[in-house]
């Protein structure tokens, strides 16, 4: 919290300073709006908080953000040099120390039909970034055969179902190696193209990834993969969110050269990540042999079911 705390503008750092505790438990968003109270997501659900006080309810006398207290937020996210972070801006968001990210919202400017940015900030997303180190050891056996190969896999799950943060510590497993599954590690490349797995922040991982991880931070998916294949060689790719045209080529060239992929994609089931055309291709297609579906963000990381696609069957489930 601290690296947030000191970009926060005095006004708002006041009322979060207030509620350490409160973050303290599972918070996972704070969020700033024009007009309205800070706002704190965390596993019990939505308050509004002011100095020394929270409720699920808007309260007349809570103070509202303003917008110089965006303006000043800012300023101390940007070092006063907006400029310099225009490129990432244009993903919608801003990576801090700790690997938090700042989603950004405000009037969209377009170059012809390319957004490059944002006019005017009207409020922020603070998605406090954390590491659950060993959330996958349970379920990690499922994703090895033969304690040497790695399964091909498709993580599906709902937004802040953690499928980001379960991938991450798979790569620190299948990378460092796990003892008991006599699994030595192995080279992986994670194609990270939002920055998010390993939350790269001045060219260094703020999250543990693996002692023999390479990272392609900021990296098109297709690229990451192209580059990855010819110049990293890695045993295992792993990527965030399928789901565009061009995932099916992608994949098949990568399983074609032999490496093993781990990936995500948005969706609470296999009949739901099915509606994507794209990710109907991949799954008809066999590309993945386990599917893991994940519970809802009141459980993240947690999975709930693990299909075998080879075996047509379900070799997982944790519905109770």
């Amino acid at each position: 919290m601290n690296n947030i705390l000191k970009l926060l503008c005095n006004n708002t750092k006041s009322i979060v300073s207030s509620h350490m505790s409160f973050f303290r438990d599972n918070a996972f968003e704070i969020r700033l709006r024009i007009n309205c109270p800070v706002e704190v997501k965390n596993n019990c659900g939505n308050y509004f908080l002011d100095v020394n006080k929270k409720s699920r309810d808007i309260l007349d006398d809570y103070y509202l953000i303003k917008k110089s207290d965006i303006d000043e937020t800012i300023a101390k996210l940007t070092l006063n040099s907006i400029h310099a972070f225009e490129k990432e801006m244009q993903s919608g968001y801003i990576t801090i120390e700790g690997g938090h990210r700042v989603g950004l919202g405000g009037d969209c400017i377009y170059n012809k039909d390319k957004f490059i940015g944002f006019k005017n900030i009207t409020s922020l997303n603070i998605r406090i970034a954390r590491e659950f180190n060993g959330c996958s050891e349970k379920y990690i056996k499922y994703f090895i055969s033969n304690h040497d190969r790695v399964y091909n896999t498709l993580i599906v799950g709902p937004p802040l179902s953690g499928k980001t943060t379960l991938i991450r510590d798979i790569a620190c497993y299948l990378s460092d190696g796990i003892k008991e599954l006599n699994f030595n590690g192995c080279d992986i490349t994670i194609v990270d193209e939002r920055g998010e797995i390993s939350s790269v922040y001045n060219g260094i991982p703020q999250m543990n990834v693996g002692k023999r991880t390479d990272i392609l931070a900021y990296c098109m998916k297709r690229e990451g993969f192209e580059m990855s294949i010819r110049a990293l060689s890695p045993r295992v790719i792993i990527s965030d969110e399928l789901g565009t045209k061009d995932d099916f080529e992608i994949i098949q060239y990568a399983l074609k050269s032999g490496v093993n992929i781990i990936t995500t994609a948005h969706g609470y089931d296999i009949e739901d990540i099915k509606r994507n055309i794209y990710l109907k291709d991949i799954i008809e297609n066999n590309f993945f042999e386990r599917i893991v579906i994940l519970n809802s963000s009141k459980y993240p990381s947690k999975i709930k079911q693990i299909y075998d696609t080879n075996k047509n069957r379900m070799i997982f489930d944790d519905r109770a």
